[in-house]
């Protein structure tokens, strides 16, 4: 009996030993210091879901690290913004190997360092944007080779030393604003290879050693402005052959050298008064409409399968404004609003527990055409334990889709399967089953008599046709059971 019960004590110790080293820490975590680093090592040594923000680095240029390692980290997800900023030490980024997901923003700033971004190798979804700052010696994005889903933007800006984008090669979409700008050395956008759609503005200006803009041969479409300004070396638009639309206006400032740009969509700017084209201080060829039309008419260009072509911005049946997701108790409140709305069938709300693989969970009928503001609620009653990411894919009548930006909300109060209100009168809600279908719900009063019974059910239940008084709630999903008290007034 006494082994037993040191067996016992001795399996009860080590099990809470192994949770606690299991837990990361909650909110946002703030590592300044080399020190700071080896402790929060040494404090969660098998921390692999931060569910809150990572701040790596000091707080200022004037305020800078002295972190040179990240060796000893297992960060598998960070389910808010990771930034590593101000850390003229640190060389590299191979502490992050085992990082495959950021749910919101990655932000790497100010880390002269850094030569590559090696170490990222494993990471597939950012949530938010991705933002590469001001790293006076990174010469390419190899370390991102892996990256394919980016929720919102893009910017690589202010790396003096940058000569290649070598890692964006599996981006095929950025969402909103991609901005490429004031790279000294950056000679052209090879490394974009894959990318096919920008959602917002797309801005490529102050490369002043830019030569082409190889690497887009792949772009489709451009959701808002394409801008291209002080490109001072920048001879042809030729790798925009296959551009078909550009929703906004282009402009073309200062690239002194550009004579060449004469592509299939200049036929839209030229021909049709609703697209706008800002043209200045630029090379013989392109520096007026008029010279660019002459190109147009000397090379033959087919417009007219060009303008036909040009229909993605016709396909954008709804002008989303914001999606947001908010907690409610242990369910989450997605909310989002439109400004416009043409020929558009309707959302579907999808889900994912990484920001990679999604599900649909909801549909939301749209109102067809409308120039009034529309707003939309969703709300999740049956939420993940952790984080849970959110987007929207919007359908028009005519079976295209978009996509929007993802956002994220954590949950870390659930604790297993439960329902609220209690006491409650009108309805119950379910919630913690951690995305799991409820396979039935069982209600008994204290008799032992069986109130309600539902099978295959949702997470909201109409009990309004119950008696006040105490229930037993009986709750099955897969192989989870749980039996819970229920008062009803």
């Amino acid at each position: 009996m006494k082994n037993q019960v040191f067996l016992l004590i001795t399996l009860i110790i080590t099990l809470f030993t192994y949770q606690t080293q299991a837990q990361c820490p909650t909110g946002t975590t703030t590592l300044i210091t080399q020190a700071d680093v080896n402790n929060f090592i040494a404090t969660y040594p098998n921390c692999q879901n931060l569910t809150g923000n990572l701040i790596i680095g000091g707080s200022s240029s004037s305020n800078l690290s002295d972190i040179n390692s990240l060796a000893g980290l297992s960060i598998v997800r960070v389910g808010g913004l990771l930034t590593v900023r101000h850390n003229p030490m640190l060389a590299d980024l191979s502490g992050f190997s085992m990082l495959t997901s950021v749910g919101l923003g990655l932000t790497v700033f100010n880390n002269d360092a850094l030569t590559n971004l090696s170490g990222l190798d494993m990471l597939t979804s950012v949530g938010a944007a991705v933002n590469i700052l001001n790293n006076d010696m990174l010469a390419n994005l190899s370390g991102l080779d892996q990256l394919n889903y980016i929720g919102t933007g893009l910017t690589v800006q202010y790396n003096s030393k940058l000569i290649s984008l070598m890692g964006l090669g599996n981006i095929v979409e950025v969402p909103r604003h991609a901005n490429i700008s004031d790279n000294a050395c950056l000679a052209s956008m090879s490394g974009l290879t894959m990318l096919v759609e920008v959602g917002g503005d797309f801005d490529i200006k102050n490369n002043p050693k830019m030569t082409s803009l190889t690497g887009l041969e792949q772009l489709l479409y451009v959701g808002g402005s394409l801008r291209m300004f002080g490109n001072f070396q920048l001879t042809s638009l030729d790798a925009l052959s296959n551009l078909k639309d550009v929703c906004e206006n282009l402009q073309l400032f200062k690239n002194f050298t550009l004579e060449d740009c004469v592509i299939p969509i200049m036929c839209l700017f030229i021909q049709d008064p609703n697209f706008d084209l800002f043209l200045e201080s630029n090379g013989e060829g392109c520096d007026t409409s008029a010279e660019i039309e002459a190109g147009v008419i000397a090379e033959n260009v087919d417009c007219a399968t060009a303008e036909i072509e040009a229909n993605y911005c016709n396909f954008l049946a709804a002008e989303l404004i914001a999606l947001d997701a908010n907690p409610k108790g242990r369910s989450i409140v997605l909310s989002w609003e439109t400004a416009t709305e043409n020929n558009n069938q309707g959302f579907e709300v999808q889900r994912s527990r990484d920001g990679v693989t999604w599900e649909t969970i909801a549909w939301k009928e749209g109102s067809g055409n409308s120039s009034a503001r529309r707003s939309y609620t969703h709300v999740d009653y049956n939420t993940y334990k952790g984080v849970n990411y959110y987007r929207l894919k919007q359908i028009d009548f005519s079976g295209n889709a978009n996509l929007s930006a993802t956002v994220s909300q954590t949950l870390d109060v659930i604790k297993g399967i439960d329902i609220y209100p209690n006491p409650a009168s009108e309805y119950l809600v379910i919630s913690g089953l951690d995305g799991q279908n409820m396979d039935e719900i069982i209600i008994h009063d204290l008799t032992g008599k069986e109130a309600l019974r539902l099978t295959n059910t949702g997470y909201q239940i109409d009990i309004s046709n119950l008696s006040p008084g105490m229930y037993v709630v009986a709750i099955i999903a897969g192989f989870d059971e749980e039996f819970l008290k229920l008062v009803i007034e």
